[in-house]
């Protein structure tokens, strides 16, 4: 027998070992079927409108006496918003990025790594040219208009695209090196997701639940076995990404189930297709849970439940591998994740959430295991945490038209 077909007996044979020592979770990630090939995506920044700032509730490190909601002075043409939960960071309407709240490691990005709370928003210097902003805690992450990325905070690392230098804070604007043509990301807590104008997903961090794929190291990487993406979401232990025919593939971590196979375990590189799920426009990631969002206006959620964050009723810690319907919510336009809360935007304008954290507590007498309604002075745009962008004026009133009626009990 010639020597390659002795090799391809041994790879054969190694590889049927391989699933034998495998346990059935293991088994059932590498069995589950792959990423499918789908229609070209072209996709392209969100056009987003401008609109005033209301805080919801409060920051963490916000003095006592502090409002627990209302508006941020000067945010009044604001068009992308990432709430840190201890800093938030704005971009303006004509590119200016402005940031208040308590300074972590460098998070509002001007220029101290002195921790302390700034009431008032501040302008992020360097940057007059920013799209959107995005963040994960304390480090935040701006897409220019070039389709380059700056980013500044706590986490130098992450910062620095994977490379392992230094150990303080970032403490103003800096390039994440090597990236381009991006209109999109989903970072989180280790790592970092770019979503670039081709339908390819850049990522880099720390890759312990194989999030940046079958690769070693930590620097900036293209991951494998996906493309024609038009929106992808960090989910702590695994990523998740909306493909341009309405499909929803995953990799990463499955421990809570967020690939979507049972028995939830084992993990993989290589993205797998999301069961259940067709004709999604939006994904949303946050702790080992994970929302999608549908043309109809339905979410889904799957993964972690503990605290009510599937809003299926059940705060205590489960999971589930198959993505089922948050039971509750009028029609959906706009969804968000927040740790273990999520967040949705009714057709209306109204604001609702489930979950622990935010203070939904107060609001539900608990945790929130079911959606809540939140009041708002106005019909919200665009969310991020415990941050709103509310529409100046509904689409074809040049009046102000009639008060917004929040109908929450």
């Amino acid at each position: 027998m010639a020597l390659r077909s002795w090799l391809r007996v041994l790879v054969a044979g190694a590889a049927v070992l391989g699933l034998a020592s495998c346990s059935e979770a293991d088994r059932a990630v590498l069995g589950a079927p792959g990423c499918p090939d789908g229609q070209a995506a072209d996709p392209a920044p969100r056009k987003a409108r401008a609109g005033a700032v209301w805080a919801w509730s409060p920051m963490n490190g916000a003095p006592a006496g502090s409002p627990a909601e209302g508006p941020v002075p000067g945010w009044s043409d604001v068009v992308s918003v990432a709430d840190g939960r201890w800093t938030t960071v704005a971009v303006r309407a004509d590119g200016t990025v402005w940031s208040y709240g308590t300074n972590i490691g460098g998070s509002l990005g001007q220029g101290s790594y002195e921790r302390h709370y700034q009431a008032e928003p501040r302008r992020v210097p360097g940057i007059d040219d920013a799209r959107t902003v995005h963040g994960s805690g304390p480090t935040f992450y701006v897409v220019r208009r070039d389709g380059t990325v700056t980013a500044w905070g706590d986490d130098r690392f992450l910062v620095n695209g994977g490379k392992r230098e230094g150990h303080t804070g970032v403490t103003t604007p800096q390039q994440v090196p090597g990236l381009k043509d991006v209109v999109s990301m989903g970072p989180g807590s280790l790592n970092a997701f770019a979503l670039r104008s081709d339908g390819r997903v850049r990522g880099w961090g720390i890759n312990l639940t194989d999030v940046l794929g079958d690769v070693d190291g930590t620097r900036l990487t293209t991951i494998d076995g996906v493309d024609g993406v038009v929106d992808v979401a960090s989910a702590g232990g695994a990523v998740v990404a909306l493909k341009a025919d309405g499909r929803v593939c995953a990799w990463g971590n499955n421990s809570h189930g967020l690939l979507g196979t049972e028995p939830r375990g084992g993990q993989t590189g290589s993205p797998v297709l999301v069961p259940g799920l067709t004709d999604v426009v939006q994904v949303a990631g946050g702790e080992d849970v994970a929302y999608a969002l549908d043309r109809d206006g339905v979410v889904r959620a799957w993964g972690r439940g503990v605290g009510g964050a599937l809003g299926d009723g059940d705060v205590q810690d489960h999971s589930s591998a198959g993505p089922a319907r948050v039971e509750g919510l009028p029609e959906i336009r706009r969804i968000a994740a927040s740790g273990l809360t999520g967040l949705a935007i009714d057709s209306k304008g109204g604001l609702w959430g489930w979950g622990s954290g935010l203070g939904l507590g107060k609001r539900a007498g608990g945790n929130a295991a079911r959606p809540v309604r939140i009041p708002l002075p106005g019909p919200a745009l665009d969310l991020s945490g415990a941050h709103v962008v509310l529409d100046p004026a509904p689409p074809g009133d040049t009046t102000g038209g009639e008060p917004f009626q929040d109908t929450t009990p």
